[in-house]
């Protein structure tokens, strides 16, 4: 082997663990969002769980192949008949999904796969990034009465998807909506009976944790807001910020 063979050769060992590294990153939210948005829907077929009309379908743009979850869903009803009972002002709104995310992301919880707003036929629907890297449903664990490997912190996880459904008052956080990564992460999927307009908690006794982040998130836009209006208070005045509607 002479001089140039040995250079080029140990060129390579030095770039290729680097090229490797790179391919194996992890797609930002960004990117995610961006693919969700322009690439091309080569299939479409319905998905094994859910009811409200969901569809499962394969994008691509350029080299990248990527499912997606779709939900068209966007009702509204004065009244109607739920599991738990009667709900006024029902709404079921693929349009949850994307606001879910958008908060998962402000608050540093991290669960709620990337779900943007897409034109679809006649409509729109939301186009949610498909979990890939799912062992099961918390359905499954549940039934099956299987264990993580680490309780500790698989409780704790579970406090943050507690504080999370409290927030966005999920009104449907059954356990198929729960998925279970190969790493024993959570990744939570459809909000679309969520963001009701009660004030009051709908099971307190559910909290009793929440992960650091998760809170100085909480804490971080409440403050930023208040600071925002008590700032408008003092260069406007309190009758030209503070509305009082009536009913209300």
């Amino acid at each position: 082997m002479n001089r140039r063979h040995f250079l080029l050769i140990a060129a390579a060992c030095v770039i290729m663990p680097t090229i490797a590294t790179a391919a194996a990153a992890p797609i930002s939210d960004e990117d995610k969002e961006q693919f969700l948005q322009q690439a091309e829907i080569i299939k479409k077929k319905g998905a094994k769980a859910g009811t409200t009309g969901t569809s499962r379908l394969t994008l691509r743009h350029g080299d990248v192949t990527h499912d997606v979850h779709l939900q068209t869903i966007d009702v509204f009803k004065n009244s109607f008949q739920t599991a738990a009972g009667m709900e006024l002002n029902f709404r079921d709104s693929y349009k949850f999904n994307i606001a879910a995310y958008q908060l998962d992301r402000l608050i540093n919880l991290n669960m709620v796969p990337v779900s943007v707003e897409r034109k679809f036929g006649r409509g729109s629907g939301s186009f949610t990034w498909w979990v890939d890297d799912v062992q099961m449903m918390e359905a499954e664990r549940y039934k099956k009465k299987i264990s993580a490997p680490n309780h500790a912190a698989w409780l704790d996880q579970m406090a943050n998807v507690r504080v999370f459904n409290e927030l966005v008052y999920n009104t449907d956080p059954n356990l198929g909506n729960l998925l279970i990564t190969n790493d024993w992460g959570i990744r939570l999927i459809d909000f679309s009976r969520g963001f009701r307009t009660s004030p009051e908690l709908r099971h307190p006794e559910n909290l009793g944790r929440v992960d650091q982040r998760v809170y100085d998130g909480l804490l971080a836009r409440r403050n930023a807001i208040v600071r925002f209006f008590e700032k408008a208070i003092a260069e406007k005045g309190e009758g030209m910020v503070i509305c009082k509607l009536e009913g209300h």
